[in-house]
């Protein structure tokens, strides 16, 4: 049984070529799932910025794939001969920099169990160490842990391969020189330390001066050695270092002065905390021949999106809120870098919000992305019907002074028939903003597909019944008056919101694909209908006659499936059993071969285990539940986005299958018109409460391989919708950080400095 079987009795769904399997297949769902798993090798992808990125299961095969490369990279070099160096340093030995921290340790395993026998360790390979820190709680000593970790390991595999008496005489010792004293040989062979010791010995003391004049000596000692080996560039062959969950790398921490200076060299680094380090500087990580990333353990996603990102700020800026964004400088640098991550690091934090309603505890978690910013904005993210994981570009790539929730539906929706499951949404939403807003905190709202139906049910929730007239503000009731000056602050976001007349767009066009791919040919340009909307006299729009009878007999077929005996066992076993088939598929091989981009690749299988086929029935039925009325409502969220002053962008490609681009331009008109005629100005820029829509268009004359992925902007199942997603988290940006700068010239919110940042940043 598929899922389209299940669903074969809804005619919506059942019109589409593929259905929601096709939905499923386009987020990397089921492709492939006959499919056996292929010799393991390192899952690296080239994204588009230039840099390799793999993902894997856990931190050992982290490790594995990432000293899979390592070797890779040391045979290049072994292969290239006499060419292999400018320096005759370079030319005899392979030369690595490794920084500290657990991670790391991974790779340094897997070297010695898998590679141990294919590299010549003591003839080759020489560490030299990219920081030591003095004064730091919790600090392992980067030389002490590559000692611990890899080379006594090293020495005990080589004593047992070789015995102890030719390797004594190999390393110049007397025949009957001891383990140990074959260790520490090894250990002054292959290593070249930063001598620390005088600066923990001066801070030891209590002075201060003293070891940071220690601290320069030595990192004037080790830039003359490691200029000497290597040259004036000191380009390392390989760097492997890990990064902080703030993106730092080595002893470059987030707005560290030294970041500024590109020169190769060795620096030393006060810490906020009091520790001194001593440490390569950022012109020694860009000059490498490569550069390894491990990343591992919690909550790193956000640096890495960082990394991957193209920001709006200046780049110097976004090197200083995130520094490993040093090393996409530029193209030729970034191809030089491998980051490999475990899905342990691809993880955000869990947001809990919790209220009363009707004697119950309603719990509404979240994936949660905390801002720099205490009490800064807080955007609530409300995903459509394929699930909040549809916005892990925002989650990734929003201003960091922001907070980011996206929010879940939670299990209560379930349990609630077709026509309280919007309003029921509304509700938490309402609940969230008016929390935030006794602080004053900005929360703007983004809404996807579906969500705009909720966005409408937030509006009017201004209303003791939907048919009612809107009230002017003051007449509205004090958590009314609230509710509407929250939003007012933060705006409103539609990206792709779907209306009940939308059905009036999808259907002809999933017609024309069906036809199309019997005959073989390519997929049809995607079209809709020039006019959805007529205007009253009054002029307000009102749903043309065409469309008005259309949604009259849209059959309700779905909410009678979901309604009969059994059938929500049968979709939750469904549901299982997907589930299983994935913990038996390598998805992150199946996203390589299907030429997955980033953002879908790092979903991988926490989709398949967190989705739930009986919810997205639930919340389609939903969407489709009364269409009339619900289209009505729609129009009256309209009226109140213009009656209260609401800031609302619209974003939406001109390619949607799902949504009607041309519906969205028609309410853009309407909104455009009721805030000219309001203000009393001419022209669109002079607005003082905007009303954008950004329509989104193709880069290639070609309409898209997926003809779904223009509807997913913001999750970017192919290539070609990556710049689509950064075109859409940069006019988010724009639109809330421009609202919220309003509100505190109005006096309404406290100042932030992000905005002011953002607003001198962006004149």
């Amino acid at each position: 049984m598929t899922i389209s079987d299940v669903l074969g009795w809804v005619p919506l769904l059942d019109s589409a070529p593929t259905g929601i399997e096709h939905c499923c297949a386009s987020l990397g769902l089921l492709p492939g799932l006959a499919r056996k798993k292929a010799v393991e090798k390192p899952l690296l992808v080239q994204e588009e910025p230039g840099f390799h990125l793999g993902i894997s299961p856990d931190i050992r095969a982290t490790g594995r794939h990432a000293a899979q490369v390592a070797r890779d990279k040391y045979e290049s070099w072994l292969a290239a001969g006499e060419s292999r160096g400018e320096t005759a340093f370079k030319r005899q030995h392979f030369t690595i920099a490794v920084g500290g921290g657990n991670t790391v340790k991974n790779e340094y395993k897997a070297l010695l169990k898998h590679h141990f026998d294919h590299i010549d360790w003591l003839e080759h390979i020489r560490f030299f160490f990219l920081e030591e820190t003095c004064n730091e709680k919790d600090w392992q000593a980067t030389r002490d842990s590559l000692v611990a970790t890899f080379i006594v390991p090293l020495s005990r595999k080589l004593i047992a391969a070789q015995g102890s008496r030719d390797l004594a005489q190999k390393l110049g010792l007397r025949l009957n020189a001891s383990k140990a004293d074959i260790t520490a040989k090894i250990v002054d062979l292959m290593t070249y330390p930063i001598d620390a010791r005088e600066v923990e010995a001066a801070i030891n003391s209590g002075n201060r001066n003293s070891a940071l004049q220690a601290a320069r000596r030595e990192a004037g000692r080790y830039q003359r050695t490691v200029r000497r080996l290597l040259g004036p560039a000191m380009s390392f062959h390989l760097i492997i270092s890990g990064f902080g969950r703030n993106g730092g790398i080595g002893a470059l921490a987030p707005y560290t002065p030294e970041l500024k200076t590109k020169t190769p060299a060795v620096m030393v680094v006060q810490n906020p905390s009091g520790a001194i380090s001593i440490a390569l500087n950022r012109g020694v990580f860009t000059a490498a021949e490569s550069i390894s990333l491990i990343v591992s353990g919690n909550l790193k996603l956000r640096a890495l999106g960082r990394f991957e990102m193209e920001d709006a700020a200046s780049f110097e800026q976004t090197v200083m809120e995130t520094p490993i964004r040093m090393l996409r400088e530029t193209r030729d640098i970034a191809q030089k870098v491998y980051i490999f991550a475990d899905n342990q690091a691809l993880l955000f934090d869990e947001g809990v919000f919790q209220y009363e309603e009707d004697g119950k505890t309603i719990e509404i978690k979240s994936e949660l992305r905390e801002g720099d910013e205490e009490r800064g904005i807080h955007i609530l993210l409300v995903h459509g019907f394929m699930g909040l994981y549809s916005y892990i570009n925002l989650l990734i790539r929003l201003p960091s002074a922001w907070k980011v929730s996206a929010l879940r539906r939670g299990k209560h929706a379930k349990t609630l028939p077709g026509a309280e499951v919007f309003p029921h949404y509304a509700n938490t939403l309402r609940k969230m903003i008016l929390r935030n807003w006794r602080s004053r905190r900005p929360t703007p709202i983004c809404c996807h597909s579906f969500a705009g139906s909720i966005s409408d049910h937030l509006l009017l929730s201004v209303l003791d019944d939907y048919g009612d007239e809107l009230p002017d503000f003051e007449e509205l009731k004090t958590e009314d008056r609230r509710l509407i000056e929250g939003l007012r602050a933060g705006g409103i976001i539609h990206i792709a919101t779907w209306a009940p007349s939308d059905y009036r767009h999808i259907t002809p066009n999933i017609d024309k694909l069906r036809a199309r791919g019997k005959q073989g040919k390519a997929k049809p340009e995607v079209s809709s209908p020039k006019k959805i909307y007529q205007t009253t006299r009054d002029g307000k729009l009102e749903l043309n006659e065409e469309h008005r009878n259309g949604l009259v007999s849209t059959p309700a077929a779905l909410e009678k499936v979901i309604g009969l005996p059994g059938f929500e066992a049968v979709v939750n076993a469904l549901n299982l059993g997907v589930r299983y088939l994935a913990q038996k598929l390598d998805l992150q091989r199946i996203m390589k071969q299907e030429n997955a981009p980033y953002g879908q690749r790092l979903l991988s299988d926490r989709v398949l285990k967190k989705v739930s086929f009986y919810g997205v029935l639930k919340e389609v039925n939903a969407a489709l539940h009364q269409p009339l009325e619900y289209q009505n409502r729609h129009l009256k969220a309209l009226e109140a986005i213009a009656k209260y002053d609401i800031p609302c962008l619209v974003i939406i490609h001109k390619d949607d299958l799902m949504v009607s681009a041309n519906r969205h331009a028609q309410e853009h008109e309407y909104l455009l018109a009721e805030r000219l005629r309001k203000e009393g100005v001419r022209r669109e820029q002079d607005l003082k409460v905007p009303v954008p829509l950004l329509l989104l268009d193709r880069e290639e004359n070609e309409p898209s391989d997926d003809l779904i992925d223009p509807h997913f902007l913001i999750l970017s199942v192919t290539r070609g919708g990556g710049s689509n997603a950064r075109k859409v988290t940069t006019a988010i940006t724009a639109f809330v950080n421009e609202n919220v700068a309003r509100s505190i010239a109005a006096g309404t919110v406290q100042p932030l400095a992000s905005v002011e940042k953002w607003h001198r940043d962006n004149k």
